[in-house]
């Protein structure tokens, strides 16, 4: 298998050393799941040759990009990963238009950079800085931004991607792949748009009585100029450089906050950023994303602050982001519980990917599986990720 393949994307982007299917073995979890082979394409025409390959030997393919995802999607025993790393091109950019044309292995924070320079920005901020495009748009993410953007797909013009079955498709109907979790193709090459970087005045609300924030929150929401709205827990807000109360962030699209110098703004954005990494250092290992209604929320921010559990969050949006040490594993499942209870679900922000995918609705497996059956009949892509097909 290993000799085959390298026939399509060369000796040097094939690997079945004990060190690399070890290192592709794990995602941003706990769990361990050993590949046969580690293949890195450097074009979409290896893909497509890859595909038929795996067609024919009824080889299981997990797509990959940075391996970061959250919910065991990017990994597997017995079976070829394909990682994205490599096609990492930004094609073409559009001035007159404002769209970019970039390889899906292009990192989030990297797209931006290049950018940069003509004052151009893609204006959706990872959870995770090294988060690929082509993990964005395959989960169809949200982000903080999301409160006034819409999701991924409302930025996207076109996707060029290879099919379960080795077909090519350059395409504006987006809905077969975007937000399928790689269960039908694996995409290659998106063409995006662009904007200038959004210039944000900041409210800082904070109350030490949860149901006055939230009540806040509920009036924000509707706001038009609301750009987004973060909560962060007390422990969290501490740690920010405030006192011992809930905390609303609340960013605007207009000079209407009271924070609006360019430093106040960049300070208040590198504390919205540095949470995760600096909770991540702290020793809190897992971190799953809750998604409930504003009216749950208080039940959810509640039963986190009982527990010890930290927790903040795109209040706007109803997705929040809930931190567990690495002793707490038991307590993640009664999480997972007390969320189901609540009418909540996982996988919004992180992929549902194998461990979320019980809180998909029926009507949603139901469409996932007739796109499955018309790009990937042979159950080739991501088996056993997302839904169960066959």
């Amino acid at each position: 298998m290993k000799r085959r393949l390298a026939n399509f994307v060369g000796p040097g982007n094939v690997s079945d050393s004990p060190l690399d299917l070890e290192a592709y073995s794990y995602c941003a979890t706990d769990s361990t799941l050993k590949p046969n082979l580690v293949v890195w394409p450097e074009d979409t025409e290896q893909i497509r040759r890859i595909m038929l390959f795996a067609n024919q030997t009824h080889t299981p393919i997990i797509i990959r990009g940075s391996g970061t995802n959250s919910a065991d999607a990017t990994i597997a025993e017995k079976a070829i990963i394909l990682s994205m790393e490599r096609m990492k091109r930004i094609k073409r950019l559009d001035l007159n238009n404002k769209t970019t044309e970039v390889e899906t292995g292009v990192r989030i924070d990297d797209l931006n950079e290049g950018l940069a320079e003509f004052k151009l920005h893609f204006p959706f901020t990872s959870f995770i800085p090294v988060k690929t495009i082509g993990g964005l748009v395959a989960q169809n993410r949200f982000s903080k931004e999301s409160h006034r953007l819409g999701r991924v797909e409302e930025w996207i013009e076109e996707v060029e991607f290879v099919d379960g079955t080795g077909k090519h498709y350059n395409t504006k109907k987006i809905e077969g792949v975007v937000g399928k979790e790689g269960l039908t193709g694996v995409i290659t090459k998106v063409k995006l748009k662009v904007t200038e970087k959004q210039s944000l005045s900041f409210d800082i609300l904070t109350s030490s009585e949860l149901l006055e924030l939230l009540k806040q929150a509920r009036l924000l929401k509707r706001d038009v100029e609301v750009y987004f709205l973060e909560f962060f827990d007390k422990i969290i807000a501490q740690e920010l450089g405030f006192d011992n109360v809930y905390l609303l962030l609340v960013a605007y699209s207009t000079l209407r906050g009271k924070n609006k110098k360019v430093p106040e703004v960049k300070k208040i954005l590198e504390k919205i950023n540095s949470v995760y990494p600096a909770l991540r250092s702290k020793g809190y290992y897992y971190v799953l994303d809750p998604f409930v209604s504003l009216e749950k929320a208080y039940d959810l921010i509640e039963w986190c602050e009982k527990n010890k559990v930290r927790l903040h969050g795109h209040i706007g949006l109803g997705l929040f982001y809930a931190y567990f040490l690495k002793e707490d594993k038991g307590l993640v499942n009664t999480f997972r519980s007390f969320v189901r209870r609540i009418n909540g679900c996982f996988g919004k922000g992180f992929g549902y990917g194998s461990t979320n995918k019980s809180f998909i609705a029926p009507v949603k497996k139901k469409e996932l599986i007739k796109f499955k059956d018309e790009y990937d009949y042979n159950n080739i892509l991501n088996p056993g990720k997302f839904i169960d097909y066959r």
